[in-house]
């Protein structure tokens, strides 16, 4: 029996691999940011937004992609969240 192929792309935000494929979905697209891919582990640990001071080149992106960006009382950006 032969093995499935395992499948793993970068997350945009913390730039680590992540397994994204058959039976193991650990991160996800963001369709509202162009797709972006983000892993389940920094969606966790910014359930409340992300800092935009931490992330520079993360901010780089959505503004290359022409994500409009709209940070929240915080002054951080609230990922949206799963079918909205």
């Amino acid at each position: 029996m032969t093995a499935e192929p395992k499948f793993f792309y970068d997350c945009d935000l913390c730039r680590q691999p992540f397994q994204f494929g058959p039976h193991a979905y650990n991160g996800r697209p963001i369709p509202q940011w162009g797709k972006v891919l983000i892993c389940s582990q920094c969606e966790s640990a910014n359930w409340d937004g992300i800092v935009p001071q931490t992330h520079p080149h993360f901010m780089k992106l959505l503004e290359a992609r022409g994500v409009p960006v709209s940070l929240n009382t915080d002054g951080w950006l609230s990922i949206p969240g799963r079918g909205t």
